[in-house]
């Protein structure tokens, strides 16, 4: 019984004074001394020195269910260039007109013009390899100066334009093919002021064109140029048929032996005649007896015949080597 009061007087002091019971006590105590004991385990992390590598741009993870994608569609193919159209009369001659000397300036010669004898034939100073007189090539003037064909409707006008427009300019040559003719003529187009001056007569209606082999590089050029002319109906497509029908047949359609002009050419051949025959009385009442002009066809040279002497028509024999209606001078 003593026991039992002595416990119950100990619980209650314990209990006054806030403390545990001792095994509570001691228990509590035992597991507050094992916490402070046991060392403190630190996660291990990099040293000071060293930086956690971080993968750069890192490959998104794909889950296992997405959708493959799709595969992009080929490009579509190219359109077709559109074809270029043939080239017209008109473009060809600009083309030809580009690819011209006149373009650059880049002419086989430079010279200056002496005298103008007709309007498709010229002189010039200096010469070339000894060779004044240049043949226009391309076109053709009417006639002129042949002592064998009546003055061409236009002629006149055309040896007067040319006149006013050449004599004593400074103009640039241009070869074709062949650089000669037949009577010792250098063939050239001549340019002045970088404008073709063969072109610019038959634009005015002063020349039809003429193209004669080999030398048919502008031929183009000059049938864009006649047509103009034409269409304008400037020059000598101005002309009543029986004036066309006075000119040479140059293949344009008008001239002697064209459609229409038989009657008109048998007049022209016969006042022709009568020019020649003029001539020639002309000569022998100044001189005594007139020289024999040579007949069309024959190998006839300058020493066979007293000369001067009137180019014979077509001049055949080549007698005429300077183009002004004298032969053998």
């Amino acid at each position: 019984m003593s026991r039992f009061l002595v416990m119950v007087m100990l619980a209650v002091g314990l209990a006054l004074s806030g403390c545990a019971p001792p095994e509570e006590t001691g228990g509590a105590a035992k597991d507050e001394r094992q916490a402070k004991e046991k060392p403190k385990q630190e996660r291990p992390g990099p040293k000071p020195d060293e930086k956690e590598a971080k993968p750069e741009n890192p490959a998104p993870q794909k889950a296992n269910n997405e959708p493959a994608p799709k595969p992009k569609p080929p490009p579509p193919p190219p359109k077709p260039e559109p074809q270029p159209e043939p080239p017209s009369a008109s473009s060809s001659a600009s083309a030809s007109a580009s690819a011209s000397p006149a373009a650059g300036g880049n002419y086989d010669a430079t010279v200056t013009v002496s005298r103008v004898v007709d309007g498709d034939t010229i002189e010039i100073s200096p010469g070339i390899n000894g060779i004044e007189d240049i043949r226009l090539i391309g076109m053709d003037t009417p006639e002129t100066v042949d002592p064998g064909e009546e003055v061409e409707p236009l002629g006149p006008e055309a040896s007067s334009f040319a006149t006013e427009e050449l004599t004593g300019r400074s103009v640039g040559l241009e070869f074709d093919a062949e650089r000669e003719d037949q009577y010792g003529r250098l063939l050239a187009y001549v340019y002045l002021g970088g404008e073709m001056f063969n072109e610019l007569l038959v634009e005015e209606g002063l020349a039809q064109a003429y193209p004669y082999d080999p030398n048919t590089r502008y031929e183009g050029r000059f049938a864009a140029a006649q047509e103009g002319a034409r269409v304008a109906e400037i020059g000598i497509w101005g002309l009543s048929l029986d004036q066309q029908c006075l000119l040479a047949d140059r293949g344009n359609g008008i001239g002697e032996g064209a459609p229409g002009c038989s009657g008109v050419t048998a007049s022209a051949s016969s006042s022709a005649s009568s020019s020649v025959s003029s001539s020639s009385s002309a000569s022998a009442g100044s001189g005594g007896t007139a020289p024999a002009a040579p007949t069309s066809g024959g190998d006839i040279d300058c020493d066979q015949v007293n000369g001067p002497i009137p180019t014979p028509p077509g001049d055949p024999d080549g007698l005429d080597g300077d183009g002004d209606g004298l032969a053998c001078e």
